[in-house]
């Protein structure tokens, strides 16, 4: 969070930056920024929210709009990476045993994000009718764009969902050139922003925790743009006891790993 924020608030001043979960030098954002209880649809979807409504230009690398994870590896002549073979080399030289040191080959190995793109449940995941150059991931029946496709709660159509807002006449402004605006630092297991220009004020929030938590929203909201829950602003305002609208401000509960964008006012 600190690095997130500390970063926008610097480079918004000069530019813009690129905001990237991941890339081919990097492992998968699912397992690197993820703890294992919150790695499913709604933590990938979270996890996302956060990085591309950040201000700057948003990069989504080949197979982070399905939520693809780092593929573990059964030993090291199975990797392909020159430096993870050789992190392995120096691992196992400074006394670590070879199930440590492939541990972290597969925690940290940028071979993570270069294994075939899965596209579907069946043989290579659909990549290739041949050998791929290397292992496929073995969860690829879980986690493959075909099985993604038609179901609305997907991964892969709320990252659409994402990019369709950006292009959305109403918010392509304030998404593009917004101030980025820190809201509720130090609570506890949320990264909270405002993206702001003029009178106009969008806010991300989003629960990294597995339990909820309460976050007061300053003002009412015209709508809700991005939710990760598929809730409505009728619910938020019935769980929070509120009849009709407040200008003062609420305090809603988010559920776990819950992703709440709204359009203040």
């Amino acid at each position: 969070r600190e690095t997130i924020i500390n970063s926008q608030l610097d480079v918004q001043k000069v530019g813009f930056e690129a905001n990237i979960i991941e890339n081919h030098d990097e492992p998968r954002g699912a397992s690197r920024f993820l703890p294992a209880y919150a790695r499913n649809p709604a933590g990938v979807k979270m996890l996302g929210t956060v990085s591309v409504l950040l201000r700057g230009i948003p990069f989504i690398y080949q197979g982070q709009e399905i939520g693809m994870e780092n593929c573990r590896f059964d030993s090291i002549d199975e990797y392909d990476d020159i430096s993870t073979k050789e992190e392995y080399r120096v691992c196992l030289e400074m006394g670590c045993d070879e199930k440590k040191a492939l541990e972290l080959a597969y925690t940290f190995s940028r071979d993570n994000a270069r294994t075939p793109v899965q596209w579907t449940g069946g043989s290579n995941a659909g990549f290739t009718t041949g050998t791929p150059w290397m292992k496929v991931n073995p969860d690829y029946k879980r986690i493959n764009l075909e099985s993604q496709l038609d179901n609305k709660d997907s991964v892969y159509n709320f990252y659409k969902k994402m990019i369709s807002i950006y292009k959305e006449p109403k918010y392509h402004e304030i998404l593009t050139f917004g101030e980025f605006i820190p809201y509720k630092r130090n609570q506890k297991n949320l990264i909270s922003y405002f993206r702001q220009v003029e009178n106009k004020k969008i806010l991300v929030m989003v629960n990294f925790q597995k339990q909820p938590q309460c976050v007061e929203i300053p003002g009412m909201t015209g709508q809700i743009i991005l939710d990760n829950t598929d809730r409505s602003m009728m619910d938020i305002i019935k769980a929070a006891g509120i009849d009709g609208n407040r200008k003062n401000g609420i305090n809603i509960e988010l559920a776990g790993y819950e992703a709440l964008v709204i359009e203040l006012i």
